[in-house]
């Protein structure tokens, strides 16, 4: 039997016994009952409301699972607004609602708003003609409304009052002559703050021309918690009511909170300044979102695969569709053009962890997968000699005749990256490690570093490394072609990816870690190598970039690493597997939260040195990569150093919010002759 005063008695404290009565008679109108809405109806219902006159025409669809909260399996297809009286009513069986099935309108507006206290609003955002029409009824019966806008992981507020600034006084729709302009003025006069900008990591999912956008249920939920506070406070005259021209915008994930204020609304110098920057923004056509389901099955198993490392993001392979569930990987290396990869070596292991993120991809979308090396393109098979130039193989698939488990490491292929900033120093816990190494197969193992006094040593490895690097021409060759300076606001390509922030075939200028002013300065000295060696050998140009990004983020870290093998790799093969392990620590890295950089000069070096490349005509350079190599071997030892393959550092981090990406599909695919 259902107790109203049981029901609601945790109220009582926070509100009195006769406020928890005046709850009860109070009448509530809501349109819309899908994000905020259902969130506001429920919250409302919880609070003792017993009166609701609520619309929506729309049914409920999978897309609405992430945040609505009359969204289930057991209401697909079925009308919101009856999904949602329900929920109500299986919380107050007395409770009275009202429902207009077909939406708010003109013809229906002032029966919707009969009789109410205050109307809350939880139209779609795009939803501007019913949004006037509600709220300019709102403001002739005087009826107090509250608008509370999901924007990230938070909530934009606003409030209009009987006898202070109407919706259309502050908005000031009329000043503009489009649907579009009238959008972009309904979000600058939303969210003034913009608390929500800096975070957005897919700027492709918003597109004010398609009229769509990315939600997060802790957005509706916290939008339920602030609107339905000051609900509380005008229907029970309670506490002071904060009214537009001002406002209220708290982020959860940026930490912050801002009390808003437009005397003017959107009129004045600052809103329209506001509006030209966001029209810009938002109204630039996006490029169009290929949805998986679109792609071969072979396809949907190499857009992971192509997220595996590679040296400056050179993606050293091309994918030839034989048919939908099979392919050819032609590898190459970039000896030619890069001296880090003089032996190709580099370049195998990235093929190496090409082919393990295929086989976790295959696996996590229930397919078993075959890998052989096959002819390559000049006709040489795996045992010839020099066909390891043009390493080539054959992935084939066929969907499990069993479930298959997702892999553990799936979700982070896409998300594992580089970390070249400084990290926190917390030092990493036994468990941590132990799942670390726990990802490397038979025949490999882990030499830590991770003291300060062992950090401060590796810092001095890496400082005299750069001295290397950066005083060698060949050097000056790769790093000159390899970063991207061009700024965001800048890139005219369709997928934003080649640009300071984010490049799909360079390392992005702002994901070193430095300052604007040294990024500058590096674009300026990059130009020719007079100009890098003037700076260098005169004025010290590089001294400051050595503190900062190879020292300093030595210091700044967890811990040092060398992964080492049993026994000291040669040809594909080895590297191959080596290039597996790798992936596999990284992933794991990713899933722990650690950043994560390689520090593979001294390996490169010292392999160089050992088998006698001649990899720069500098003779001071070789003098000093000879220096840093016995520094080396003084820190792992001589047999460790023969048999290291990869080198990196860990640390305390969120991840990068500049990063290298991946070219796409169609520039990956092979073509005849071009490598």
């Amino acid at each position: 039997m259902f107790d109203y005063n049981k029901a609601f008695s945790r109220n009582v404290g926070w509100v009195t016994e006769e406020e928890q009565q005046q709850l009860r008679h109070k009448k509530i109108a809501i349109a819309g009952m899908g994000g905020v809405g259902g969130a506001h109806l429920i919250t409302l219902a919880r609070l003792g409301v017993n009166n609701f006159n609520i619309s929506d025409f729309d049914n409920f669809e999978v897309h609405n699972f992430n945040r609505q909260s009359g969204a289930f399996m057991s209401t697909l297809g079925q009308q919101k607004s009856d999904v949602m009286e329900g929920i109500a009513k299986d919380i107050n069986p007395n409770i009275d609602i009202q429902v207009f099935p077909e939406g708010v309108f003109s013809h229906n507006v002032d029966e919707f708003l009969s009789g109410v206290d205050i109307y809350v609003d939880a139209l779609d955002f795009f939803a501007l003609e019913a949004r006037k029409t509600v709220f300019q009824k709102c403001y002739e019966n005087s009826i107090p409304v509250i608008t509370a806008a999901p924007l990230g992981m938070g909530c934009a507020f606003l409030c209009f009052m009987p006898g202070k600034m109407s919706y259309e006084q502050y908005f000031r729709f009329d000043d503009k002559d489009t649907e579009n302009d009238q959008l972009v003025q309904f979000l600058i006069g939303l969210s003034p703050a913009m608390l929500q900008r800096s975070y957005l990591v897919d700027e492709s999912r918003v597109s004010f021309i398609e009229k769509r956008g990315p939600s997060t249920p802790m957005a509706v939920n916290l939008c339920a918690g602030i609107a339905e506070t000051y609900a509380l406070k005008i229907l029970l005259n309670r506490g002071p009511v904060l009214a537009a021209p001002w406002g209220l915008h708290f982020d959860a994930y940026r930490n912050k909170f801002a009390k808003t204020w437009r005397p003017f609304g959107n009129a004045g110098i600052l809103p329209r300044l506001m509006f030209k920057i966001a029209k810009k923004i938002v109204m630039r056509p996006t490029t169009n979102i290929k949805i998986d389901t679109e792609l071969k099955p072979i396809e949907q198993i190499f857009e992971y695969a192509k997220w595996s490392p590679s040296g400056d993001n050179m993606q050293p392979l091309r994918i030839e569709i034989l048919d939908e569930h099979s392919c050819i990987i032609h590898g190459h290396d970039t000896r030619k053009d890069v001296v880090y990869d003089l032996k190709g070596n580099a370049s195998k292991l990235a093929l190496g962890c090409f082919l393990e993120n295929a086989k976790i991809a295959a696996q996590s979308l229930n397919f078993e997968i075959c890998c052989s090396q096959i002819n390559n393109k000049n006709g040489l098979d795996p045992d010839q000699e020099s066909y390891d130039l043009f390493p080539t193989f054959k992935l084939a698939i066929q969907a499990s005749k069993t479930p298959l488990s997702t892999h553990a490491l799936f979700p982070y292929i896409k998300t594992r990256c580089v970390q070249r900033k400084r990290m926190g120093t917390r030092p990493l816990s036994t468990t941590e490690k132990q799942k670390l190494e726990a990802t490397l197969p038979e025949g490999y193992s882990v030499i830590w570093k991770e003291s300060f006094a062992e950090r401060w040593q590796v810092a001095k490895l890496m400082y005299g490394n750069a001295t290397t690097r950066l005083s060698m021409k060949e050097g000056f060759n790769v790093h000159s072609k390899i970063v991207e300076f061009t700024p965001i606001e800048q890139d005219t390509s369709p997928r934003k990816n080649c640009n300071s922030t984010f490049s799909k075939d360079k390392l992005p200028a702002k994901s070193l870690g430095i300052d604007p002013l040294t990024i500058a300065l590096s674009r300026w000295s990059l130009k020719s190598w007079s100009r890098f060696h003037f700076l260098d050998k005169y004025l010290a140009g590089t001294l400051l970039p050595k503190l900062l990004l190879d020292f300093s983020t030595a210091i700044k870290s967890s811990a040092h690493f060398v992964i080492i093998a049993d026994k000291e790799p040669s040809g594909l093969a080895s590297y191959l597997e080596a290039g597996a392990a790798v992936q596999k620590f990284w992933l794991q890295a990713t899933a722990l939260q650690l950043g994560f950089q390689p520090e593979q000069t001294p390996v490169i070096f010292s392999e160089y040195l050992r088998t006698d490349v001649r990899f720069t005509e500098n003779k001071k350079a070789r003098e000093n990569a000879i220096k840093m190599d016995h520094f080396f071997k003084s820190l792992i030892g001589d047999s460790n150093a023969s048999r290291a393959i990869f080198a990196g550092r860990l640390g305390r981090s969120t991840l990068p919010t500049s990063r290298s990406v991946r070219l796409s599909l169609e520039e990956l695919r092979y073509v005849k002759d071009s490598q």
